[in-house]
């Protein structure tokens, strides 16, 4: 009976220690449950703070981005409507411009055209003058041909072109050249054209092209176009100077210099054989001032004794045949030298001269066809005893043992 009792006990006693185990689990499971909530909770509330927070940065964000996009938005917009009115403005600009143009460039051509009826009324009545100054209407030639044009009016002048009427530099020189506008000196710039002048600096370097070629050949030359040239002139009037250069210079090389004894025989022979052709080439002509012939021509080429020979700035001239025009500009000629021959030569190309030159031209032709002068006989004389002193020349002994 005494070991139920203490198995009684020992069975309340276990009885009672799971029933306090039971609770503190229960206890224990409620305390879990609260404590996991309010950790959730907790965490829950941490993580929608955090995303608040993130929310409300994007919001932020985008607020800023939304109000540069706007700001940019509008700024653009401003720059389109300033673009588009600065367009306006410039195409009203440039349509202003443009009527103002046309504006001008009709007043343009009006004042054009007024000036080319102004110039062809003062051309007419120019070319009204000279026919009369040539016809012998006039005395005088007309104003405008009175005037002297000048390179470099502020320069010295130029002491070579004022003596020659030719430099070496041209117009690129720094003294001051005159050109007259009428004189009664024409220039022929490189007029006479031969091999033996052309080609003469070649002979520096290549002694041996020129053996074919000597002075006489030149001069032979320069005697059919003396002839040539002068009964062409003479048709105009009384020649009292006729030279031609023989130096080697570019710009003296062939000039020829015609001095009329009238002033209205060098117009009308200017204005009927200028830019004609002559052997295949164009005649330039243009008036010039030669003072004194003998500043003009070399002193010491006729003795021989030139330092620089052909090479010199100063005229070296053929010798005219039959001593034609040998002298200065103070030795005039007999007035009793009537024209050379009126046959044109195959050189000379037809000249369109006016009505009034070619009554002039007529006329003197006549003239000079109509007599015989003694020179025309001593020139025929000249050549035939050139002809037969060349002949002898070519079968003397001593030039044949030369060659």
């Amino acid at each position: 009976m005494g070991s139920h009792a203490e198995w009684r006990k020992i069975a309340k006693k276990q009885r009672r220690k799971r029933i306090r185990t039971f609770q503190a689990i229960e206890r224990d499971k409620v305390m879990l449950t609260d404590f996991y909530i309010e950790q959730q909770e907790l965490e829950l509330k941490l993580l929608l703070e955090q995303i608040t927070k993130q929310n409300d940065e994007e919001n932020e964000k985008w607020m800023r981005a939304e109000l540069i996009a706007n700001t940019r938005w509008k700024r653009l917009l401003e720059e389109k409507e300033r673009h588009k009115q600065k367009c306006l403005e410039q195409e009203a600009k440039l349509k202003l411009e443009w009527e103002l143009e046309q504006k001008e460039k009709a007043m343009e051509e009006e004042r054009i055209k007024a000036a080319q009826e102004a110039l062809k009324i003062k051309q007419e009545c120019f070319m009204n003058s000279l026919d009369k100054f040539l016809s012998g209407d006039s005395d005088e030639p007309p104003s405008e041909l009175k005037v002297m044009h000048e390179t470099r009016p502020d320069a010295d002048i130029c002491p070579f072109f004022s003596k020659t009427a030719s430099c070496r530099f041209g117009d690129q020189c720094s003294r001051n050249h005159q050109y007259p506008g009428i004189s009664k000196v024409l220039l022929g710039t490189n007029f006479y054209v031969h091999f033996g002048l052309s080609n003469a600096n070649v002979n520096e370097y290549d002694t041996d092209i020129m053996l074919e070629y000597d002075e006489n050949d030149t001069y032979k030359e320069f005697d059919d176009f003396f002839y040539d040239v002068l009964s062409e002139f003479e048709k105009f009037g009384r020649i009292t100077q006729f030279k031609v250069c023989n130096n080697y210079e570019k710009h003296l090389r062939g000039n020829t210099y015609v001095e009329f004894y009238e002033l209205r025989s060098a117009v009308a022979a200017y204005r009927s054989l200028h830019t004609r052709w002559y052997g295949g080439r164009q005649l330039s002509l243009q008036f010039c001032l030669i003072n004194s012939w003998r500043s003009a021509i070399c002193g010491l080429q006729l003795q021989r004794r030139c330092p620089k020979g052909r090479a010199c700035n100063f005229l070296h001239v053929f010798r005219n045949p039959n001593n034609l025009f040998n002298g200065y500009n103070d030795d005039v000629q007999d007035k009793s030298r009537s024209s050379r021959s009126s046959r044109r030569s195959w050189r000379w190309s037809e000249s369109p001269e006016t009505d009034v030159l070619k009554r002039i031209v007529s006329s003197r032709s006549e003239r000079s066809n109509n007599t015989t002068t003694a020179t025309d006989k001593r020139r025929r004389r000249s050549r035939h005893s050139d002809d037969g002193d060349k002949h002898q020349r070519r079968r003397s002994p001593r030039r044949s043992d030369r060659r």
